[in-house]
């Protein structure tokens, strides 16, 4: 019974989710007052007109990187002529030479050898390449290896939870990236998409790593109010402290985009505080579910008040650590930045007040008060839902 009412209510609540993003999107289209604009430039960023393929450099042609020059490091500018093998494409097993520009001053400048893979961009006329420029090296496999590393590790220490951890991040990730993301981009509201995927997310991750039982419910219930809580939260202070969720050269950058001039930049902040925190407040609210069903069913007879004890002891024991992890997290995001002003002597409270900074703090404090309050709020419903059952 328990089963099928979980089972029930998730597929309830998931009906109601799709159907109001149905009518959301349409809301969104209606109140695009600049439809054909947005489409004209939607459709000329798609009809690219360049090619992408992979090239092994077969030998440095012209190269003066190592000479010895009595110029600034402004003036300092460096060539490579590469002669290069095309690796894939419909120009496959061709050969060309590319001149590689080196300007010293740059940080983080290429000097490439022979045996090195490089991505490039070249543009064609009548089949053939006119122009190339080299993107970057090529780093792919690396990428795929550790992936793949962490794939196989999961599989072989965590076994059918490993599978179904898996199987959860994959439709996770999916959801986020072909339901939210689209959602975003044709003008729904950010705070609603983002609440309308982290719910389904949590849902389904839930029932396929606990099952479809009464522990996964006191999670599911949890993990939504720690979600919604830390939304309503950053919601609050983002607007209280004027965001403007332009705080990172991605955001700005696609702020230029023209047809992408009308999205929510501010709810997308808040869209990606929710998101971010999904995880460890799940974490927190399975444990706790997890635990307190075991306590009750060691000691049927616990009163309601030692095992909501027991369960905030529990709490107390994992918060500490957990939100070390979602604080830690982001402040890695800005310690560049953090850098910087220490270097440059910048004071605190220039600092404090810029917008940049401002966003992480209250970014961080959204989502570990989020998971701060899952404690208790899962405890208590937990409590709750087990000694009714008994009864």
């Amino acid at each position: 019974m328990n089963k099928f009412y979980t089972f029930a209510l998730s597929l309830i609540f998931i009906t109601f989710t799709l159907f109001s993003f149905t009518n959301l999107i349409t809301y969104a289209d209606e109140l695009s007052s600049d439809k054909d604009i947005r489409n004209y430039y939607s459709q000329a960023m798609e009809d690219t007109d360049y090619i992408i393929f992979k090239v092994k450099v077969l030998d440095i042609e012209y190269d003066d990187t190592n000479e010895k020059r009595n110029v600034s490091l402004e003036a300092d500018i460096r060539y490579q002529h590469l002669k290069v093998e095309i690796l894939d494409g419909n120009h496959k097993g061709e050969t060309l030479t590319i001149r590689h520009t080196i300007e010293r001053i740059m940080p983080g400048y290429y000097i490439f050898k022979a045996g090195d893979t490089l991505l490039v961009r070249a543009t064609e006329d009548d089949g053939k390449i006119e122009t190339v420029k080299i993107q970057e090296k090529v780093r792919d496999t690396q990428v795929y290896l550790i992936v793949g590393l962490f794939v196989a590790l999961l599989l072989i220490i965590g076994g059918l939870n490993g599978l179904k951890t898996l199987i959860s991040l994959v439709i996770a990730v999916t959801m986020i990236f072909f339901g939210y993301i689209p959602l975003i981009i044709r003008g729904v509201n950010p705070i609603l998409a983002s609440l309308g995927i982290s719910i389904p997310v949590v849902i389904i991750t839930l029932i396929i790593i606990s099952g479809k039982n009464i522990k996964t419910i006191v999670a599911i219930i949890g993990t939504s109010l720690g979600v919604i809580i830390s939304g309503i939260l950053a919601f609050v202070f983002g607007n209280f402290a004027h965001l403007t969720g332009l705080a990172d050269d991605s955001s700005i950058s696609l702020a230029y985009i023209p047809h992408f001039r009308n999205l929510d930049y501010k709810g997308i902040l808040f869209g990606t505080i929710l998101i971010g925190a999904i995880g460890a407040i799940m974490d927190v609210a399975i444990s706790i579910a997890s635990a307190l069903y075991e306590i009750n069913y060691l000691d049927k007879n616990i009163s309601k008040k030692n095992m909501i004890i027991s369960g905030m002891n529990i709490g107390k024991d994992m918060m500490g650590s957990m939100s070390n992890t979602l604080i830690l997290a982001y402040v890695g995001t800005t310690l560049h930045l953090i850098i910087l002003f220490i270097v440059y002597k910048i004071r605190f409270v220039e600092i404090i007040n810029l917008d940049s900074i401002a966003t992480e703090i209250i970014r961080a404090m959204a989502g570990s008060i989020g998971l701060i309050i899952t404690i208790p709020v899962t405890v208590v419903i937990g409590t709750a839902v087990y000694k009714k059952k008994k009864a």
